[in-house]
């Protein structure tokens, strides 16, 4: 059995308060932050590129309303996704 699979089970067995405060450590530690930064990173990059090939759509007041329905649509869809 790996060491995080060891980890998982011993989490699982933590009340609620020992579970968010594994969690608080885990979110503060340096190795956390340094992913996140490295996927903001990755993200930032992405969008740049998409707006250097032109890859984007422009809104004014005649769709706006349009976005805000859909992305509301999506977001609903995706919290009754399992997982979600």
């Amino acid at each position: 059995m790996s060491a995080v699979e060891k980890i998982k089970l011993a989490a699982a067995e933590l009340g609620p308060d020992e579970q968010y405060e594994l969690f608080r450590w885990w979110i503060g530690s340096d190795a956390f932050r340094q992913r996140q930064l490295a996927a903001l990173k990755g993200d930032i990059a992405s969008g740049i590129a998409d707006l250097d090939n032109g890859r984007y759509q422009t809104y004014d007041d005649t769709n706006v309303m349009q976005l805000a329905e859909d992305v509301g649509r999506l977001g609903c869809e995706r919290l009754k996704k399992p997982g979600a």
